[in-house]
Parts: C-alpha cells; structure tokens; sequence
C-alpha cells in the first residue's frame, strides 16, 4: 500500500518531480505537444502530419510523461515489489505500443498525471485545512530576568519564569496571572468563539491568544508539558493511526494488485490460444487474428482495475474527519475511535463535571428568628472566606460584610468553627453542627447538599447549595435520544440529586451511590452484555479515568491540562461544551456514509466497464476515466468530511 499511496501524491514525497518548476513546465508542454499531435492524427482541420515524425513525437512526449512512472516500476522490479500502480500502468502502456497504438499509450500517462496533479491539489488543501492546529507556532517568548524583559525561545521557558504577553501574543505555556486583566481568545484550540474574560488569579491554557492590554504570567508548566504541546502531539500520533477500514485496505491492496495484474495477463493471453486451437486455418493465423484484439481488453482490464480510488479516498476521508473534529475542538486519538464512534449504541455519562457544572452555587438562604438573613450571610462568609473547599467558595461569592473572629477551626469533611465577640459559632454538615449542639437535625435530601450556621448550642440559620446542570445538556442529550442511543447516568453522588438531574436533562436509567471502583463494576456488566454493538464512557477525565479507559470509547470533558484527560480518554471536549458529543457521533456517521458511497462509486463503476471491456463495449478512454476520473470522484467526496 505504501508504493500505491505514494504514487498517487498522499505522502510528502515528490516521486515524479511535480514540485519542481521545470518538470512541471516539461510535463505541460508535453501535454499540449501530444494534443497537437493527437489533432493532427485525428484530421480535425482536415491537416495531416507524417506518421514518422508523428511516431517519434508521442515516443518524445511518453518518456517525459512516463519517465517518473517508468522509473518507480524498474525500481519495484529491483525491490522485488512487482505489484504496484507504477508496474500496471507501465504494463498498460507498454501494451499500448505493442498493438500499435502510440496515441493511447501516452493517453494512459498523461491522464494519469493530471489525474495525479489534480488528486495532490485535493490532498494538499485537505491537509491545510486539517493542520491549521497542527502549524500553530510561537515564534518567541518574553519573560522577566532581572526586571528587564527578555525575548527567549519558548522551548526553554522552565516552570516558574514570569512571562510578558502583549496584545496579540499567543500563550507559549500553561500558567496563572499575577498582574493585568484581558480576555483570551480560544477559538483555535478549542472552537470556543466566545473569548474568555481574565484577570489576576485565573489560570491559562497554552495556545490561546491575549486580545488586548499586558499580562505578566507565572509559567506552571515548561514548554513541552504545556496542554497545547500535548494536543498538538496527540494529533500527530492520532493521524497517524490506522482504522480497521484502513488496515483491510492495506490487505485488499497486496492481493488485489497482483490478482488485477495476473486477469489482465490471462485475458491477453488464453482467449487467443484458445482461438488458435479451434481455427481452422491453423494455430498460428487463429492466434495472430486475435491477440491483439485480446490485448487491447486485457489493457484496458489493466487501466480500469487500479484501486487508487479506494487506497487513497478511505485514508484522506478518516483524515479530513479527524481534522474537521479537531477545529471544532473535539480531538479524536485516531480513526481507529472515529469508527468505533459510530458503531457505539450505548453512552454512560458520569454527573458531576459533565451534566453539571462541577461547581456550587447557592440556592437558598434560610434564617431562623430572630436572627437577621444578613448577619446569617455575613457571618457564614466570614467563617468561609478561610477555606478552599467547594462550598466555602460558593458562600465566599455571597454580599456580606466580613466580621472579627478568632480560634478558627476547620474539621475536614464537617465544617469549621471560630469565637466571634466571645461565643462560639459553627458553620458545617447535620452531622457536624449536631454534635455542637447535641440536636439532631435533618437535611434537605433534595439538594446537592445543605449546611447550617449554629451560636453556642442554637442552629440560626441554613444555606441551601447544589451543582447547577449545563445549559446545553438537554439539547444535546435529545438529539442523542432522537437517534436512538441507550443513555444512562453512573454518579457517586446520592440517589435523589442524581434522580433529579436525570429527570431534567431527560435519562431515564441511571444509578447513584456508586464509588469509582463501584462505576467499573457496573460497566463491566454493561459492557458483557453489549454484543457486537459498542459502549462510550463520557467523564470529566479525572476521578473517571478507570471507566474512561474501560470502555470502547473514553470521552474526556473539559479538564484541558489534565494528563489523564488527555492520555486515558480516546476523545477529548476540550471546551467542555456538551453539544460536542453528538457532533462527534455526528462526524462519525458521515465519516461511514462516505466511505460506503466511495467503496460503491469505485468498486460499482470500475466492475461495470470490466464487464464491458470482457466483451468489447469498452475502450481504453473510458477505462481511464474507470481509474482516473473515479478517483478524483472519491477524492472530492472524501473532502465533504472536512464541512
């Protein structure tokens, strides 16, 4: 297969010289010499040439022409690969000769280089709207060294180096502000079109670009660990993987070729020995009579049997496919994935971080008289303000004043307590604050989770919380019912809030309570009974990275600089936007749509002018638009994957 591919262009190398200026000026002015000449044999303008000179202008222009075809196929010879497209059409047209036909035999080079030159147009804008990721560069980089800013190349930025970034600077690698404020346009590495607001404190992500004003940024990562280096690299890796499709390709073309070669040798040879045993008139007139007719269908056999409509169509429509993927910020490890997309039926999506959020906001505020609703605020932000925990970030975001406290306290997984003006006031979970209080005290099982707020042994007050789902989920889950995936939700989280997220985004079966270890189980029972019919894991790439590996398919949402995101998962979102999962799907049905109208166009039209050719309704013309002219068709199909 590699001979085939790299004879019709789909690789970098220039087999036949068409990147150099003369060869291309020599192969068109062959070209239009060996119409001028066809014109002349043809008697259009009632002209005629001499056939010596007529001769010796299609030997001219079939070694210019040919020369690189020629070449490649003695070159096989040497190497022992005597089937490839380069030895069939030099056979073709070797043949053409014999019989006596000059002007077909250049016809089969020349069609074969345009159709060439053309194929490698449509490849080469392929990948370049494929590799806009891909060829992102930064040039340079500014950091801080000795309050001076220094111009480096971005390679030897270390972990810890401050950098500078002007309006219009791509973020060389991941780091967090320390000074200025600006907004971040992602759209390149994630499809996000939206830029993102920014200011002190806040994270960023390698590849981005700073739209206006100056950032000074601490580096957390070096250059090649930054999260664009990774995606870059695992595009790379991802291309170059094979899909079953693919691999049987490879196979189908090692047998393929040297059956075509050896038919075509057959036709030519035994219908005239044939012949020659029931003539007559004898052997040698009966044979004679009727081999160069046999010839000529066993080249046109030969012409029209090339499978370079196939060899390359399957691979650039898997390769346009991952490129379309990835500018919409759905990076696919491989086409490999992409045909086990399609083939999934089943999708177990995880809550927390992917239906959700991830992240708490408060819902309600209740506050026990006589105790006033903003002292209740006031006095939970304060006790809060001192603590990283999820719900502490979400009550530290309430209005309220921040009052003198003392002896603060925190008790991992209860709450945390301090003196204020001195009595003793708590803020936690049911279980903490009834300790303090020696009361018991009943949470709301309907929210994602409630803290209370107790002064000496009194509980004052309460503050409702819960992870608020993703304004897309229900939108992209019912397009993923409409087309008739089986849908389940596998949460860690208790069964009421797990019940209530289901309902809304419109899951029927779900399951609740359930640990990592827990998830795995359950998947393997899922996975042991799904036949021939696949299973997709979507997490949030972390705390799901058992599942995410188990299944046939991890999807990873969002967690862009997560190494587990990236490496355990086989699909990563990474703008964490769940309408990317039905275009995924959706990329991978048209992926296989294509190649079956591919598979049909070539094998359908290429079987049809055989038959053709067997009983001589065919010519050599239509048998290299059977090659040619099918190819192309293929090729311009395969590019619809890229829109």
């Amino acid at each position: 297969m590699e001979n085939m591919l790299c004879c019709c262009n789909f690789c970098s190398k220039d087999t036949y010289g068409l990147k150099n200026n003369f060869a291309k000026m020599l192969l068109i002015f062959s070209g239009l010499l060996y119409l001028v000449g066809l014109i002349f044999e043809v008697q259009i303008f009632a002209y005629s040439i001499d056939k010596t000179f007529l001769f010796f202008l299609y030997v001219f222009c079939y070694f210019v022409l040919g020369y690189g075809i020629l070449k490649e196929a003695f070159k096989g010879f040497l190497k022992k690969k005597f089937f490839n497209e380069n030895t069939l059409m030099a056979f073709a047209s070797i043949g053409a000769w014999i019989i006596g036909d000059g002007a077909e035999a250049v016809a089969i080079l020349l069609f074969y280089r345009v159709g060439e030159f053309l194929e490698s147009l449509v490849v080469e804008k392929s990948k370049k709207s494929i590799q806009t990721l891909a060829s992102i560069k930064v040039e340079n980089a500014r950091i801080l060294q000795d309050d001076k800013v220094v111009s480096i190349d971005p390679k030897n930025i270390q972990k810890g180096d401050i950098l500078v970034l002007l309006a219009g600077d791509r973020i060389p690698v991941d780091g967090i502000i320390i000074q200025g404020e600006s907004s971040i346009d992602n759209s390149s590495l994630s499809g996000e079109s939206i830029p993102q607001n920014v200011g002190v404190g806040d994270s960023l992500l390698s590849g981005g670009i700073n739209l206006y004003g100056v950032l000074h940024i601490q580096a957390t990562q070096n250059y090649e660990n930054s999260a664009f280096s990774k995606i870059i690299k695992l595009i790379e890796e991802g291309n170059a993987q094979k899909s079953r499709s693919e691999e049987f390709i490879t196979k189908f073309a090692r047998f393929y070729t040297p059956i075509v070669a050896l038919l075509a040798i057959s036709i030519s040879v035994f219908p005239p020995l044939y012949f020659g045993i029931i003539a007559p008139n004898g052997f040698i007139e009966g044979f004679s009579e009727t081999f160069y007719t046999w010839l000529y269908r066993g080249i046109v056999f030969l012409v029209v049997s090339c499978p370079c409509a196939l060899v390359i169509s399957i691979p650039l429509t898997f390769f346009a496919s991952l490129g379309r993927a990835s500018k919409e910020g759905i990076l696919i490890k491989g086409s490999s994935y992409l045909e086990t997309l399609f083939d999934t039926k089943t999708i177990i999506f995880d809550k927390t971080g992917t239906l959700t959020k991830g992240v708490l906001i408060v819902k309600e505020i209740q506050n026990y008289a006589p105790y006033d609703k903003q002292w209740i605020i006031s006095l939970a932000k304060t006790l809060e303000s001192h603590s990283n925990h999820p719900i502490a970030k979400a009550i530290a975001k309430l209005n309220g004043e921040i009052l003198e406290v003392e002896n603060l306290q925190e008790s991992a997984g209860g709450g945390i307590s301090a003196i204020w003006e001195g009595k003793k006031v708590a803020l936690g979970n049911g279980r903490f604050i009834g300790n303090l209080t020696q009361q018991f005290i009943k949470d709301d099982t309907t929210s994602k989770c409630q803290v209370f707020l107790a002064l000496e042994n009194e509980v004052i007050g309460s503050i409702l919380l819960e992870d608020y789902i993703k304004e897309e989920a229900q939108e992209a889950i019912t397009w993923l019912k409409n087309q008739g995936y089986k849908l389940h939700i596998l949460s860690g989280d208790k069964e009421s809030v797990v019940k209530e997220v289901a309902k809304q985004v419109g899951i029927n079966a779900f399951v609740a309570n359930l640990l990592p270890a827990g998830k795995v189980e359950f998947l393997k029972k899922i996975l042991q009974k799904r036949g021939k019919n696949k299973v997709a894991f979507v997490g949030d790439g972390i705390n799901d990275a058992p599942s995410l590996i188990l299944c046939d398919v991890g999807i990873a949402m969002g967690k862009m600089g997560s190494d587990l995101a990236l490496e355990g998962a086989d699909v990563v979102i990474l703008n964490d936007d769940l309408r990317k999962i039905p275009q995924s799907f959706s990329i991978a049905q048209k992926t296989r749509k294509i190649l079956w109208q591919n598979i049909i166009l070539a094998l359908g039209v290429k079987a049809a002018i055989i038959v053709f050719a067997a009983f001589g309704f065919a010519n050599l013309w239509i048998a290299l638009f059977g090659d040619v002219g099918v190819a192309l068709l293929a090729l311009l199909n395969a590019t619809r994957a890229i829109r």
